[in-house]
């Protein structure tokens, strides 16, 4: 049974048919987060319970009270039903993750995304995840490839949690994880590849991983957040701010999803080749 048909069924006579409930959840290892709707919120201790029931996996419900914050990317949920530690293990596509969905964003829609990426790298590049969170990426390189990735976090929460993913996944010989500011720490002129895995206003940070690849030029996969009608302005300040740094750019667009009313969440891979 769908879930929107059994939180029906499950509150039939409790909670009113005019009531919008929640169609689907995001499940983070035991951890489900719950979208609800703002006159729905007043019933999320009910749905949580509910949910419970609906998935022998979920020990936690979580339901969104506000927009995730911040360069550090914190998310906005409180538990509303089950066991309160919520701190537990992903399995996807092979790689194990450690975290707490609760205190750090992991966005289930971004799993085919980093599948694609992972097919793309070969063996013996250098790769710098500028925007590492606990490894989102960087383990999904570096368990399909010979490769070594420098994996940057800027919030000491994930970078923990990041440290405990490498070991977790037996990749310690192949990512190499730093904490601090990717605007300060980045290595220079090392990287055949960036992954630049943040969404607003990324493209300001691109000068940065220009920065990190190596002088002949490598590959960029810049993700942001932007209107489809802004998709031409953004290729052609990327080709700019390429060629300011002294780098011919072709850039393809791939829509990764949407993100809000009107925006959507893209990933732009640049190939720089020098011009020197």
């Amino acid at each position: 049974m769908r879930y929107k048909d059994f939180l029906r069924s499950k509150l039939c006579g409790i909670v009113s048919r005019d009531v919008i409930l929640p169609s689907g959840f995001h499940l983070v290892g035991h951890v489900a987060l719950v979208h609800l709707d703002f006159d729905t919120m007043e019933y999320a201790s009910l749905i949580g319970k509910k949910t419970l029931e609906y998935d022998k996996r979920i020990l936690s419900v979580a339901v969104r009270t506000g927009s995730t914050e911040g360069i550090t990317r914190l998310p906005s949920y409180v538990l509303v039903a089950g066991n309160r530690n919520t701190i537990t293990t992903h399995l996807e596509s092979g790689v194990k993750f450690q975290l707490d969905p609760l205190r750090l964003t992991f966005s289930g829609g971004n799993r085919k995304e980093r599948t694609r990426l992972s097919k793309l790298v070969k063996d013996d590049e250098i790769v710098v995840d500028m925007f590492s969170c606990v490894g989102q990426f960087a383990l999904h390189i570096a368990k399909k490839a010979k490769v070594k990735v420098i994996a940057i976090e800027i919030n000491p929460d994930a970078y923990y949690f990041l440290l405990e993913n490498i070991k977790l996944n037996g990749l310690e010989n192949r990512v190499t994880a730093l904490l601090g500011d990717c605007c300060e720490v980045h290595p220079k002129k090392i990287a055949n590849r960036v992954v630049m895995g943040y969404l607003h206003n990324t493209i300001e940070y691109l000068p940065f991983a220009l920065d990190t690849i190596v002088e002949d030029g490598g590959f960029i996969h810049m993700h942001m957040n932007a209107p489809e009608f802004e998709l031409s302005d953004i290729m052609i300040e990327i080709d700019q701010v390429c060629r300011n740094y002294g780098y011919s750019s072709t850039t393809s667009v791939y829509h990764v999803k949407n993100y809000s009313p009107g925006m959507k969440h893209y990933v732009f891979d640049i190939a720089v080749t020098s011009e020197a």
